[in-house]
């Protein structure tokens, strides 16, 4: 019997051997930024949107995200995890571990900022635009210290991470058509058929064909079509100037080739 009890106790003891080296092959980072952080148009970060956190293998760069969220480079990019925005537009604090052979230090962690609004404005919706943020891991004991990755504090009014990259259309995406004009004072609506669930896309207006370039029309939102769209078309309301006398308007595909 006390034979017994013995090697029951070696067995105990072996088990908790066992359980702190798992523990100790475990490292940990963790993600953030200071803030403030804004979208392209200059608006602060709404509390909720999406950050990645992405590792980008030795020898690789980071080939931005499909319009989906996806990366383009499936191979030498991998998403490690998400967060989302807290209050003061910048990215919550995040932690997580994982086994060193997962992420080698001769990699590269980015810490990407998307743009997600939708046809309303609200988060949640496709990627229409990016922002990165890159450091070096640098591995320390059991732990890799990302105090790098998470944005320094900017001077001035200048952001800390701007979402201004464009994200990737799906392939095949087949041309947007405006379809009616309607002008109502300072207001013109529009609307845009042959859209796709899939696409993000972009009104750009000018008041002269013959010089100037077209210029992103100010209606404070992506264009894409909400998931309990019927069918293929969507209305744009665009604010314009009163003294306009003839405006130009088209709708491109945000993100294609």
């Amino acid at each position: 019997m006390k034979k017994s009890i013995s090697i029951l106790t070696l067995l105990v003891l072996g088990i908790s051997a066992m359980g702190a080296e798992a523990e100790l092959s475990q490292l940990t980072l963790s993600i953030s930024t200071q803030g403030p952080d804004y979208y392209a148009d200059n608006t602060a970060v709404q509390v909720g949107e999406k950050y990645l956190l992405v590792y980008v293998s030795d020898g690789a760069t980071f080939a931005g995200l499909n319009s989906d969220g996806t990366l383009i480079d499936t191979v030498g990019n991998k998403i490690v995890t998400d967060a989302v925005a807290a209050e003061g537009a910048k990215c919550g604090f995040k932690a997580i571990q994982y086994p060193p052979a997962m992420y080698p230090a001769s990699g590269t962690f980015i810490i990407v900022l998307l743009d997600t609004r939708d046809a309303e404005g609200a988060v949640g919706g496709l990627v229409a635009q990016i922002g990165t943020s890159e450091a070096k891991g640098a591995a320390s004991g059991s732990s890799i210290a990302l105090n790098s990755v998470s944005v320094p504090a900017t001077k001035g009014d200048k952001p800390a991470m701007v979402a201004s990259v464009t994200s990737k259309a799906p392939a095949g995406t087949p041309p947007p058509v405006i379809t009616s004009v309607k002008g109502a004072g300072k207001s013109v609506e529009l609307k845009v058929g042959n859209l796709s669930a899939g696409a993000v896309y972009e009104v750009q207006s000018r008041t002269d064909l013959s010089s100037g370039k077209w210029e992103n029309a100010s209606i404070g939102k992506h264009l894409q079509l909400s998931p309990q769209s019927v069918g293929a078309e969507a209305p744009a309301i665009l604010q314009v100037p009163q003294d306009d006398k003839v405006r130009f308007f088209r709708v491109v595909v945000n993100g294609s080739n």
